[in-house]
């Protein structure tokens, strides 16, 4: 079992002299709020700064993209160009020079067989190094490079090297060029680490991931002087111990799993590259634990956008990093979360150590603090999130892991809105208390802010949002300054910094805002657009047909969309407040292609935001032409990465298609009616300062 840690829960409260002692405890605040007078003058300092700087273009980021399709014809895609999935990407870097890679792997198993030809004894070994400077000044096709192997129904092909265009390098990289040199700031959801990865080996718990690494296999035959070898590249899964922040190599701590008896049937079940055990920091040759690093794409966010501020010499991307809802049986409060808290932390320092304020913010869980009534066996979500945000400072406070790694940490939730000190609702006045005591843990909250179906309608019609962005009355307007008062009560004369985590408008598929979708099918207004679509439902509910079709994009689409955006980023501009627009990209597994069997749950799922037609896939800014039109794992039921049935049109409505394979594609910009190089330089112009500051900085 993993050894003991301390108990974190009480080590940087709102009232630890260390917590606020330390460096990350003294952020910047939006906020100025009763007793602001006694405040510390740190305190008045670092709020005046922040409102000289004010907000830059933000953006939420996933960097998932890939498509695919199950027909020529895409009959369940909302644009029918294209059918989303998830990219089977993991942002894995390749271990074989050239170019040299963040790391490098290898398992060798050896096979002696006796003189009667059984095999008479199975040894392995492997090793797995991590250098974090090895792709320095590398330049994006380093930083690009993976393997993909295709399967053939269950017959594996075998690996093939890529270099991949819709790479997290590259997208960093375009949206750079996109932004004209004015600075972003990304706020992400992952640390490439979820929840799935974990495996229980013995009487241990371990996080297992992915590597590429090159697999060799030597036959040692009675009395010959050298083996017969055969050598492969793939996909292995490596151990990591999930609560150790230090590691030191241990690979004779893999485990050789086997079958049959020796000179008999003796055969190779697995191998389990249990290659490491935990350390303290000064053991001799403790190394961070390389596990934080190799996760899926999200893993390289923080990297890559650090060589890209390195290589520019100037803060062009600043990230907020985030980490995802990591539960276990209902709560966050497990091995699991912590590991990812610890990633998202390791990747924050290797990035800062790369190119200073480069990760600006840790946030913690996404829209999981929710109004609960507690039970007397689990902590409500709000409180969950507070005891992993107490961890997250223990980690940098003085004698913490990440001693020095000066980080804002908040959370990003959608619900805040509603505290209300006099609620007689007792899942309110619950969620109130609990709000209060995760301020005094939080330096920022992030709300999700969307229209209201009233305001999607309004749009339509009038082709503007002044519904939503007006600056007096609007819904905006309205439920900014009702959360600023919510806040500021519950402060006790804290400054906190209040943000819009995700603000935008899909430009395709059926929206959760469209008017009707909330009451679902049985209960949305006769004359909603949603129960108008529904009608036009065909081939047994697998498609909406055109007439259905059509209704949908009078409300998702790219000229409202661009419009929304624009006024959002105007908003944010004039009223000081920074905000994320949903999304960099399009992200296309948010749309699931897989369809209940027939009947009323099959209905629902097509109807669904998340469905087939779901605008879940549509709110990029941006997107990628790659198509995934091979099996990415071997065939099962359809599912995302499935194989091409028909070829890919060459054109759709007399519109030529430039189809790319799903490597191969190209990244480009969605909405012709959105300057966003324009925008993002705007900001620099409402603020002198940030223009200066970002001129000056080394």
């Amino acid at each position: 079992m993993s050894a003991p840690r301390p108990d974190p829960n009480h080590l940087c409260a709102a009232g630890d002299p260390r917590a606020q002692s330390s460096p990350a405890y003294r952020r910047p605040a939006r906020i100025m709020l009763a007793g602001l007078i006694a405040a510390p003058f740190w305190t008045l300092a670092t709020m005046t700064v922040h409102a000289a700087n004010g907000p830059i273009l933000g953006l939420a980021y996933q960097p998932y993209v890939g498509q695919w399709s199950t027909r020529g014809d895409n009959p369940f895609a909302s644009g029918r160009r294209y059918t989303p999935a998830f990219n089977s990407y993991r942002g894995g870097i390749s271990p074989i020079p050239p170019p040299n890679g963040l790391w490098s792997a290898y398992q060798h198993v050896s096979l002696r067989f006796d003189d009667r030809g059984g095999v008479s004894t199975i040894e392995a070994h492997g090793g797995l190094t991590l250098d974090l400077a090895a792709l320095r000044d590398a330049g994006s096709s380093a930083w690009s490079q993976s393997y993909f192997r295709a399967f053939e129904g269950k017959t594996p092909g075998p690996a093939r090297p890529v270099d991949h265009q819709g790479s997290v390098y590259r997208q960093l990289e375009f949206l750079v060029r996109e932004a004209g040199g004015a600075p972003l700031t990304l706020a992400t959801y992952g640390t490439g680490y979820e929840v799935g990865y974990w495996r229980r080996l013995g009487d241990e718990d371990f996080v297992v991931l992915p590597v590429w690494a090159e697999n060799r296999v030597d036959f040692f035959a009675p009395g010959a002087p050298t083996p017969t070898t055969q050598r492969a590249t793939d996909e292995l899964y490596v151990y990591f111990p999930p609560e150790a922040t230090w590691v030191v190599p241990s690979p004779e701590r893999i485990v050789v799993e086997t079958t049959g008896t020796a000179g008999h049937d003796l055969a190779l079940d697995a191998v389990h590259l249990r290659l490491f055990e935990p350390a303290e920091k000064d053991a001799p040759g403790a190394v961070l634990n390389p596990g934080f690093f190799l996760g899926d794409a999200n893993a390289q966010v923080a990297l890559a956008a650090a060589e890209i501020n390195a290589r520019a010499g100037k803060t062009l991307l600043r990230i907020k990093q985030g980490v995802p809802n990591v539960a276990v049986d209902g709560t966050l409060v497990n091995p699991r979360m912590r590991f990812a808290i610890r990633s998202a932390l390791a990747q924050a320092q290797a990035a800062n150590d790369r190119h200073p304020g480069t990760v600006t913010h840790l946030i913690l869980s996404n829209e999981y603090v929710e109004p609960a009534v507690p039970s007397d066996a689990r902590m409500t979500p709000t409180r969950q999130v507070t005891e992993m945000v107490r961890f997250a400072w223990a980690q940098m406070a003085p004698g913490g892991d990440f001693e020095g790694l000066a980080l804002a940490v908040g959370v990003r939730g959608r619900r805040f809105r509603s505290v209300d000190a006099d609620a007689t609702d007792p899942a309110i006045r619950r969620f109130t208390q609990d709000v209060r005591e995760l301020i005094g843990g939080a330096d920022v909250l992030m709300e999700n802010i969307y229209p209201s179906p009233e305001a999607v309608e309004q749009a339509r019609i009038t082709g503007n949002w002044d519904v939503f962005f007006d600056p007096e009355h609007g819904e905006l307007a309205i439920q900014w300054r009702r959360l600023e008062a919510a806040i500021a009560g519950l402060a006790d004369g804290k400054a906190i910094d209040l943000m819009i985590g995700e603000i935008g408008h899909p430009t395709d598929g059926i929206g959760f805002n469209l008017p009707g979708a909330l009451a679902g099918e049985r209960a949305a207004p006769p004359e909603s657009a949603f129960a108008r679509i529904a009608e036009h439902l065909a081939d047994a509910d697998t498609r909406i047909d055109e007439p259905g079709l059509d209704i949908v994009r009078t409300y998702f689409n790219d000229r409202l969309s661009a419009a929304f955006l624009n006024a959002a980023f105007r908003w944010s501009r004039e009223h000081g407040v920074q905000i994320h627009a949903f999304e960099a990209f399009d992200e296309p597994h948010k749309s699931d292609q897989n369809p209940p069997p027939p009947g009323p749950a099959r209905r629902a799922a097509i109807l669904s935001p998340a469905g087939s037609y779901g605008a879940e896939a549509f709110y990029g800014i941006f997107g990628y032409t790659g198509v995934a039109g091979f099996s990415a794992t071997p065939e099962r039921p359809i599912r995302p990465g499935a194989k091409l049935v028909d070829p890919l049109p060459a054109e759709v409505q007399g519109e030529n298609l430039d189809w790319a394979p799903q490597f191969s594609g190209r990244l480009y910009p969605k909405l012709p009616e959105l300057d966003f190089g324009g925008a993002a330089r705007a900001f620099l112009q409402t603020s002198p300062s940030v223009s200066a500051q970002n001129a000056a900085r080394p």
